[in-house]
């Protein structure tokens, strides 16, 4: 193991063992959809709906495609918050409401997915500053190396649509110049905001065909030393997944070490792919090797599934890799009626998860909320013999 792998296994570690008392019991976390953040009567409205559910963490989208819903001097205000005055700043507002009520707040971050395929660039958004950066899948990558901007950008986006993983542009974490920017938002995040967490969510490659850039194909020729520019990775095809995992793996440490120096104690979580075969060697993000080496503080698979058999195989997979660490099942909401979301905590108890997020808000209905309360998240029974298990405190698109 690395010096940096020993260093992030000891902070991991240690956070584990002393977590606050409120995340190492069970976290009933619920995850908070960038279009909660557009007005201050939305904003109330869903700490209040998750306080009365009996929920105890909010992570929240303040970065969904390259833009804030806090206070930012690093990139544009979203454009979803045109209408409200410059002084709203959602992200205080809703933390100063989850205090009230007794809930952590976890900043959940967005990293590589920064914009909509088709959609304007707001001015300021890094794309528009630097289209460059930008991952290219190997369809076009011939096409848009020497490309213009404007030709590139077109070039990802129609190979983009015929992929039904892909959500927009990314940017390459082959750039070293747009891992500096990565890192100076997350600095400046949690350095202005007290969060309990910082939870990132797509940190990873789209797919398997993904990262062709200019930036990416000169580094892996450097690293390897192949002669081949366009065609070096299919000379090293093991090579290359290799390269692009280490890459990934190495802005995951980057970000984690800066939040942690800014925000000593927070806990740094992820939603990953629960598949480790998937995530690993077609999203080439090694989670367990994070989790391992204490990059990670708590991991979050997202098992989005209906299945029952296979969303317990996912979480207790997850929990085989995690040792010390928690792992915070992530439910998919969207996909299930009331019961269903119900069933699916009791199992993730039951399989010895630390936790669940729900994902998302936007897919419970106002009288859900209560009801979650009484038949998911109630308080303990503590009479002699009680078998209650409830411990302590279309698509939506992440």
């Amino acid at each position: 193991m690395t010096s940096a792998g020993r260093r992030h296994l000891a902070v991991g570690v240690l956070l584990a063992l002393a977590l606050p008392a409120s995340a190492s019991a069970e976290l009933r976390g619920l995850w908070v959809v960038r279009t909660a953040l557009v007005s201050p009567e939305s904003v109330d409205r869903v700490v209040d709906d998750a306080a009365a559910a009996g929920l105890n963490a909010l992570f929240v989208q303040v970065r969904g495609r390259g833009d804030a819903f806090y206070a930012s001097r690093l990139v544009p205000r979203s454009v979803l918050l045109e209408r409200q005055p410059r002084g709203f700043d959602p992200f205080a507002r809703l933390m100063a409401r989850a205090r009230a009520r007794g809930l952590q707040v976890h900043a959940w971050v967005n990293v590589l997915l920064v914009a909509h395929f088709g959609q304007p660039l707001p001015r300021g958004h890094v794309l528009e500053r630097h289209p460059d950066w930008i991952m290219v899948p190997r369809s076009v990558a011939a096409e848009a190396f020497d490309a213009s901007s404007r030709r590139r950008l077109q070039l990802v986006a129609r190979a983009g649509r015929r992929e039904a993983d892909v959500e927009g542009y990314y940017l390459s974490p082959s750039v070293p110049e747009a891992i500096d920017h990565l890192e100076a938002v997350v600095r400046e995040l949690v350095r202005s905001y007290p969060v309990d967490g910082l939870h990132l969510d797509f940190i990873r490659y789209p797919g398997p065909t993904w990262d062709h850039s200019r930036a990416a194909l000169v580094a892996f020729r450097q690293v390897h030393g192949t002669q081949a520019l366009l065609g070096g990775p299919a000379l090293d095809p093991a090579g290359w997944d290799d390269y692009r995992r280490r890459t990934v793996t190495t802005l995951a440490s980057r970000l984690a070490d800066a939040a942690r120096v800014e925000r000593p104690g927070l806990v740094l979580s992820a939603a990953v792919a629960p598949d480790e075969a998937q995530a690993v060697y077609h999203k080439y993000q090694n989670w367990p090797y994070w989790l391992s080496s204490g990059i990670l503080s708590a991991l979050c698979p997202m098992v989005y599934t209906p299945d029952n058999r296979v969303f317990v195989s996912q979480v207790e997979g997850a929990l085989a890799r995690a040792g010390r660490q928690p792992v915070w099942a992530g439910i998919g909401a969207y996909r299930l009626d009331f019961r269903g979301i119900v069933e699916k905590v009791k199992l993730a108890r039951r399989a010895g998860a630390g936790g669940v997020v729900l994902f998302s808000h936007e897919s419970l209905s106002s009288a859900d909320w209560r009801r979650l309360g009484q038949e998911a998240f109630r308080p303990p029974v503590r009479s002699a013999g009680s078998t209650d298990e409830a411990p302590g405190s279309p698509t939506p698109s992440r």
